[in-house]
């Protein structure tokens, strides 16, 4: 077989049933099946797999299950007929009606229960609600068969930003602001005073440095040092699921010089003459909106916190492709 899951007849339609009645008890795992179900063809002898026949084959289960039985085991559809059929008529987005939501409902349930228990326990929450302004890739970069990828929760199927990714991208963005303020005290390079700054943070060195009423020290008592945790926890960030629209779309970028890129010889000159290669991946669609959560014992790193991470958001953004754009959040 030169496409399918290489599985003869018998099996093939197995799996298509058995994702077919996952999707219809919303219970089916959408990166499970991303990562574990890749459907190949083959393509001027070479084999092939892509997100945007993969997600089309999952819209074409949940809608004609059949109908992709019998493109997936029939020998005489292969090839660029075979990715022809699949793409016919499709979008290129994950539906948010096959989404588990049920289970991500009980986690966000039990985050929130979670975040009242610590107020219980006379912690400092802080949380905000932040739509995105654009698209989100997040993970973009992971090992994949795809080449590209895009973070979905193991039990929960939802693409989700990790409680260290909200961490670090805040404190990025700390010894960013403070080492424009080092340079002015210093009068070296930016580069020289950012250095620094991640040095003395990483260390727990305590600068004579206060900017926007917040004290280098307050950054090692949020952030941690080599010897010593941080005192405030940042929380996975969660997407909130509002309305009945599709949230997790295709998009594409175009290498146009990859025979350039990859000549390691050198000898290859890029030109007009080349064919450009789109790369589909995953995105969390723009409008979207995430909660931000952090605690803390302390009220004033909780707030410190909390106005360094929107402030990173707002100008640094977060993921991948945040020169293009991408995973940048509005303030409100």
């Amino acid at each position: 077989m030169n496409k399918g899951f290489f599985l003869p007849q018998k099996p093939a339609e197995k799996i298509i049933g058995a994702t077919n009645m996952a999707i219809r008890e919303k219970s089916l795992n959408i990166g499970l099946f991303l990562d574990k179900y890749v459907v190949w063809w083959r393509e001027r002898n070479e084999l092939k797999c892509n997100y945007n026949v993969q997600v089309s084959i999952l819209r074409k289960i949940q809608n004609s299950p059949n109908h992709i039985k019998k493109i997936l085991v029939d020998p005489r559809v292969d090839g660029r007929k075979f990715k022809d059929k699949i793409l016919k008529d499709e979008r290129l987005s994950i539906p948010q009606s096959i989404l588990p939501l049920q289970y991500y409902e009980s986690y966000r349930k039990r985050m929130e229960s979670l975040l009242k228990s610590l107020e219980q326990m006379r912690l400092h929450v802080k949380s905000e609600k932040l739509p995105l302004l654009w698209r989100l890739a997040i993970n973009l970069g992971a090992s994949s068969v795809y080449e590209t990828s895009l973070l979905f929760h193991r039990n929960y199927s939802v693409p989700y930003i990790p409680g260290s990714a909200v961490k670090g991208i805040t404190r990025h963005w700390a010894v960013q602001k403070f080492a424009e303020k080092f340079k002015e005290l210093q009068k070296t390079s930016f580069e020289d005073a950012v250095r620094k700054v991640d040095d003395a943070l990483e260390n727990g060195r305590g600068l004579r440095i206060e900017l926007d009423g917040i004290k280098f020290k307050e950054l090692i008592d949020i952030f941690g040092t080599q010897r010593e945790k941080g005192k405030v926890i940042f929380f996975d960030a969660l997407p909130i699921i509002e309305g009945n629209r599709d949230f997790i779309v295709l998009d594409v970028m175009n290498v146009h010089y990859g025979d350039y890129y990859q000549d390691e010889s050198g000898k290859t000159p890029p030109g007009d003459w080349m064919n450009p290669t789109p790369i589909f991946f995953l995105a969390v669609e723009k409008g979207t909106k995430f909660r931000f959560s952090l605690a803390s014992k302390y009220e004033n790193l909780a707030r410190i916190s909390m106005k360094l991470l929107k402030e990173a958001l707002k100008n640094f953004g977060i993921g991948a492709k945040t020169s293009a754009g991408y995973g940048y959040f509005a303030e409100v």
